[in-house]
């Protein structure tokens, strides 16, 4: 038994710090689906022909012309630095790749000197999913059509060999995945605010039980052990005691309880999926209500429960079987 910042806080503090964490590396990526397709390129965060969680770069070489429609959408094949990927967009959104490409039909990359960079995201053939579940993005029908469609354009490589990447497609960064991006990193940020405030006002409230103790507890102020023997209930299970009708918790959380100041005293059993715990509930005037969370030990909370009523007139019902 003894005053413990740390120990009683440490969750909330580590748990806001993760949130944190991971804010930061959420607003990295958000960031990056706002930057010119040139700038995140010159960062490095350009498209390697495999799977990426946020917006890359690529840039355009040449462009196959001729669009690839399938189940409703249309896909061009775009030759980049690191091979030949699908994208999937409309025609008014790639006009210029097309223009370009239209003005020069015979040459090699023709769209190479235009310094074209595209900010883009990637989808992989195949999701995976939680137990084993798969979400198909690009069937094998549509993988023939795209080698069908590169072994028949413009795009063929030559000495270089440059590879068809037919197991991703790309699209366009759009407002939208912006916006849900943008929504994602701040619920996060906002998530680790209430995990810091939740352990600031945590401390805060471990100071008032720590000054009401000392308050109450004058004698055991430098050796608070000394009350585990003296107490006139202890039970070391719970973690909890009964010294001069206060009742003490110094689990993981840590109260003091006047027990003649209490109203009602009710003990519940909390169901979960897998797990029974307990809790204790005491009522003050003005709607005032103290929980205190108890180990799964039924016996140990009957023995609570019968001293409470013998000696300390609670009146505890127990509405459950133990």
């Amino acid at each position: 038994m003894h005053k413990g910042y740390v120990r009683r806080t440490i969750f909330l503090w580590g748990s806001a710090l993760l949130w944190i964490l991971l804010g930061i590396f959420c607003l990295s990526g958000t960031v990056k689906g706002y930057m010119q397709g040139e700038a995140l390129y010159k960062m490095g965060d350009i498209y390697h022909l495999n799977d990426a969680g946020t917006s890359v770069a690529i840039r355009v070489l040449d462009i196959d012309s001729e669009v690839l429609t399938y189940d409703g959408n249309d896909y061009y094949l775009v030759k980049h630095e690191k091979g030949v990927t699908p994208l999937q967009a409309k025609a008014k959104d790639i006009q210029q790749l097309l223009d370009l490409k239209k003005a020069n039909p015979n040459d090699w990359e023709p769209l190479k000197e235009a310094n074209i960079y595209l900010n883009v995201r990637v989808t992989p053939a195949v999701t995976k999913g939680r137990r084993g579940s798969t979400t198909v993005h690009i069937p094998a029908v549509m993988i023939e059509a795209i080698i069908k469609q590169y072994q028949q354009g413009t795009l063929l490589p030559t000495e270089d060999a440059i590879p068809l990447d037919s197991h991703h497609y790309l699209t366009l960064t759009s407002f939208t995945n912006r916006l849900l991006e943008t929504g994602f990193t701040l619920f996060v940020f906002l998530l680790a605010v209430l995990f810091f405030y939740g352990a600031y006002r945590r401390v805060r409230t471990l100071k008032e039980e720590y000054e009401a103790f000392d308050k109450e507890f004058p004698r055991y102020t430098q050796n608070m052990k000394a009350l585990l023997k003296d107490a006139d209930f202890n039970d070391p299970k719970l973690k909890v005691l009964v010294k001069d009708h206060k009742f003490v918790c110094y689990n993981k959380d840590f109260r003091v309880i006047k027990l003649r100041e209490v109203r009602n005293v009710e003990v519940r059993r909390q169901k979960a999926k897998s797990s029974v715990t307990y809790a204790i509930d005491f009522a003050f005037g003005g709607n005032k209500n103290v929980t205190i969370q108890l180990k799964n030990r039924p016996e140990n909370i009957r023995q609570l429960v019968n001293y409470l009523n013998e000696k300390e007139g609670a009146k505890i019902s127990l509405p459950f079987q133990w």
